[in-house]
């Protein structure tokens, strides 16, 4: 199954200057506070993808004060009826604007995730709203959303030059020589500029493939996703330039495959344009 991911970037929030506590570090965690229009049925693939993500982002690689120290990030989750079919999610994320460090930091203070509850029975009928939760979660968290904002990515160039995730790439996918990470400029406002790149709108492979052969098609974080779906250390890695610090690799397999279908997104928002078996 294929489905396309879009994003809004929403700032919910806005940023905040914020000085750094030399003597205290934050410990990363993320807190779900489920609000309203979604049963409760369903809040355990939420944990779990909380659960996930903790188990790959560890912390972070700097001080930091604020409400971030001893409190983690706050995720509020809320589900509405829209059309089926139409929107599966919308996420929003705010940020801290770290002003110790030089170059400063954006740094995500909490975000929010809404639910389409018109698709929740097929997402749980085609075992892909797990993904779906862990998509949109790793966008909360800054992947595509936060780039800009700390000088990774530029918007509408398609080059990705943060150095964790772009040499974790060169490794893994066999580019020793490559400038920057493809990202996706394709697909509409939703999808450009915050997902790794693919080609003919998620339909045809990319030729670049891992040691195990995986195709870039089938990245977890791409803007189409396509089943079965794997976690890159490329995206692992460009948390690090996020500010976080992650779990050495290799994970376990469990951890890096996925089920037969992905999909949707997040600090964002995120539109499925085709359904597809592929």
């Amino acid at each position: 199954m294929q489905l396309n991911l879009r994003k809004n970037l929403l700032l919910a929030g806005g940023c905040i200057l914020l000085s750094a506590s030399p003597a205290q570090a934050a410990v990363f965690d993320i807190h779900l506070n489920f609000t309203s229009g979604l049963s409760t049925d369903y809040q355990s693939y939420f944990t779990n993808a909380a659960n996930f993500w903790k188990s790959i982002i560890t912390g972070y690689d700097f001080d930091i004060g604020g409400n971030l120290l001893n409190s983690g990030i706050t995720i509020d989750v809320s589900g509405s009826a829209g059309a089926v079919g139409g929107t599966l999610a919308t996420a929003g994320v705010s940020y801290i604007q770290h002003s110790n460090l030089t170059s400063g930091r954006a740094v995500v203070n909490g975000g929010s995730i809404n639910i389409d509850t018109a698709d929740l029975p097929n997402m749980i009928a085609n075992n892909t709203f797990q993904s779906v939760i862990e998509h949109e979660m790793a966008h909360v968290l800054g992947f595509g959303t936060l780039w800009e904002a700390n000088h990774l990515y530029t918007d509408g160039i398609g080059q990705y030059t943060g150095s964790f995730g772009l040499a974790a790439y060169r490794a893994e996918f066999g580019q020793p020589a490559a400038a920057f990470v493809p990202v996706e400029l394709g697909g509409g406002a939703g999808t450009a500029d915050g997902h790794w790149d693919e080609v003919d709108d998620g339909f045809g492979v990319t030729g670049i493939t891992d040691s195990q052969g995986r195709d870039m098609r089938y990245e977890l974080m791409t803007g189409w996703l396509n089943g079965p779906t794997f976690l890159s250390n490329t995206t692992i890695q460009s948390f690090r330039d996020l500010g976080y610090t992650v779990a050495a690799v290799p994970l376990p397999g469990a951890v890096w495959l996925f089920g037969s279908a992905l999909l949707s997104l997040m600090g964002l928002s995120a539109k499925k344009r085709r359904v597809g078996i592929v």
